[in-house]
């Protein structure tokens, strides 16, 4: 029998905010925070997975995906590409197969 394979590509906007950076994923509007740009995406990637992997097990993957708010959206579209993130999770992650990060410095 065979096993369907799911890959999901993601887009992440991490920003700082008061003493901690945010990770927020624009297509589930999912958000994790930490104490530099790499734990909470780190934070993120490991939320979203227990997420998917919650809704796979319910049959209902089509919750996943529930829009940032529109400013997430805008702030992600004038933010650079982050230099220190990966573009692919480092480790064996399941079904999120790209995640493209853009960081935004407040100047």
């Amino acid at each position: 029998m065979a096993t369907n394979v799911i890959r999901l590509d993601f887009r992440m906007l991490v920003y700082p905010e008061g003493n901690f950076w945010i990770a927020h994923c624009l297509e589930t509007d999912l958000v994790a925070e930490g104490d530099t740009p790499k734990e909470a995406m780190s934070g993120l990637i490991d939320i979203s997975n227990t997420q998917i992997e919650a809704l796979l097990a319910e049959g209902d993957l089509n919750s996943l995906f529930s829009p940032a708010p529109p400013e997430i959206w805008r702030m992600f579209s004038t933010a650079a590409d982050s230099p220190s993130a990966s573009r692919r999770p480092s480790r064996a992650v399941k079904p999120i197969n790209r995640i493209s990060v853009r960081q935004l410095v407040a100047v």
